[in-house]
């Protein structure tokens, strides 16, 4: 499978994790925890815009990396995103390796490969929702299976 082929499924992984945490929360907004559950999801939305931004080098000015998001806002700028990561992979096929310039929140510039920022966009999601789920299982809530593997196993 080549290197775009592998981010094309682990971006659909992502759409699917974020949608099965979303489903969890819509359906148990009432636990202690539910909250800061809901701004981590809205924070995965809102690095997310943040790293398109950067990769297009477009401004940053008005990208909240807390936005304040509802679950509603959040799973449709989460599926927005997911349209814009495919169409923005498709475009790069095969310059998956191009340098990407930019700074970071401190100023401090960098470059990056553009697979390396593209795996870093699913990395700090499960990391976020592994968050959420500490947040449900503490108030005594299932939270969804949003391992890859669940993923590989419907899809």
């Amino acid at each position: 499978m080549e290197s775009a082929d592998r981010l094309f499924r682990l971006f659909e992984y992502d759409n699917w994790a974020n949608e099965q945490v979303l489903l969890s929360l819509q359906d148990n907004l009432d636990f202690e925890g539910a909250e800061k559950a809901v701004e981590y999801i809205a924070h995965i939305a809102g690095s997310q815009q943040m790293w398109i931004n950067r990769i297009k080098g477009e401004s940053l000015e008005d990208i909240a990396i807390w936005p304040d998001y509802g679950l509603p806002e959040a799973l449709q700028q989460l599926k927005t995103l997911n349209q814009q990561w495919k169409k923005l992979i498709s475009t790069h096929r095969d310059s998956l390796n191009k340098m990407i310039s930019y700074s970071n929140s401190k100023g401090t510039p960098y470059d990056t490969s553009l697979a390396d920022i593209l795996y870093h966009v699913i990395i700090h999601g499960q990391h976020h929702r592994a968050q959420i789920a500490k947040l449900l299982r503490n108030a005594k809530v299932d939270p969804p299976a949003t391992d890859f593997i669940f993923f590989t196993r419907t899809n």
